[in-house]
């Protein structure tokens, strides 16, 4: 699934955030910017372990991806007022487990169609994350086993994918791509590898698409290698583009890199600890000032607020219970009430 797009702007708009995880429910919550307080404002049956949740760039419908062997989409209706969400739609997502991606249509009313695009990469594959560039005319797809990013060109009007030139961009014998985010200025793109716990810098050509890889560093402190049980999982430019933070399994923290606008490489800030427990998704809140962390272990989402200038995080407060193991957390702004 793609991951969420960019945020609605604009006055008056409330921070709703949604948590997915292995549990039939979608919890919501209001987001509090000044304090970084959660508050349970409901929650939705999501179906079977609604493991990541998506949503269309105008914020009126969610999608959330059921990890069960058949694999399902589903989809909701946004409240704007109250961020409560009703079921649209349903669809298979062409898949059973990481080896296939699919492009699925999306109707006006947020329903969902069969898909009009599907490719199988096979198991060994490990395609595990699906991602539109900027411009929408290509797509990534990092695929953990390969190991490497596959490349794709996109027409949007059909949803067909066709192999782009290269069709992939090859990674470290035992990297394991797994997620990949862009920044904000088109022309670097970050792939964090979850078997060496590394983070990889490319350069993304605006016309071609095509990635070129620029320099790949580690996520754990200097002079740490990986020990059982540790893996990376997710990344996220910063909003400003200044920095880039991913998270740690095992080491349970976020990495905190600074971006040299100019090169798109990384200098190490550090690592933030505090109430992080086997981080599966993080995101940061479209505004910049706060990132909020599942804690897949922990049962809970912990907040923090980020120091625009330095990076680095300080908690908003005690992680707050989000239901059995949360794997992803996501802030979608709403005209709420």
């Amino acid at each position: 699934m793609a991951s969420s797009p960019a945020p609605l702007e604009g006055p008056g708009l409330t921070p709703f955030v949604y948590v997915g995880g292995y549990r039939p429910e979608i919890l919501i919550f209001r987001l509090d910017r000044e304090s970084g307080q959660l508050t349970p404002a409901g929650q939705a049956d999501g179906g079977q372990e609604p493991s990541f949740l998506a949503w269309d760039p105008d914020k009126r419908f969610l999608f959330a991806v059921n990890e069960v062997p058949e694999g399902r989409v589903l989809s909701f209706a946004i409240d704007p007022a109250t961020g409560g969400l009703q079921r649209v739609g349903e669809t298979s997502s062409v898949g059973n487990g990481p080896g296939t991606i699919g492009v699925i249509p999306v109707g006006a009313d947020g329903g969902l169609g069969e898909a009009v695009f599907r490719h199988d990469f096979g198991p060994s594959t490990m395609p595990h994350m699906i991602r539109t560039g900027p411009g929408n005319r290509q797509v990534f797809v990092p695929c953990k086993g390969g190991p490497y990013v596959a490349q794709f060109r996109f027409d949007p009007e059909s949803g067909q994918l066709t192999p782009g030139s290269p069709d992939k961009v090859a990674s470290a014998k035992d990297a394991g791509p797994r997620h990949l985010d862009f920044h904000p200025n088109g022309r670097f793109a970050y792939v964090i590898n979850e078997t060496d716990m590394t983070m990889s810098t490319y350069a993304l050509d605006p016309q071609s698409g095509a990635l070129t890889e620029i320099e790949t560093v580690s996520t754990l402190p200097a002079a740490e290698k990986p020990a059982k049980g540790f893996s990376t999982a997710d990344v996220h430019v910063h909003p400003s583009g200044a920095f880039l933070y991913g998270s740690n399994r095992g080491h349970d923290s976020l990495v905190i890199f600074r971006i040299d606008p100019a090169s798109g490489r990384l200098t190490l800030v550090g690592h933030e600890r505090r109430g992080i427990a086997r981080p599966r998704n993080f995101h940061i809140d479209p505004a910049g000032g706060l990132i909020l962390v599942a804690n897949q272990d922990g049962a809970s989402v912990s907040v923090f607020f980020v120091d625009r200038d330095g990076g680095t995080l300080e908690p908003a407060g005690p992680p707050t219970p989000a239901g059995e193991k949360p794997s992803f957390v996501g802030v979608v702004e709403l005209p709420g009430r």
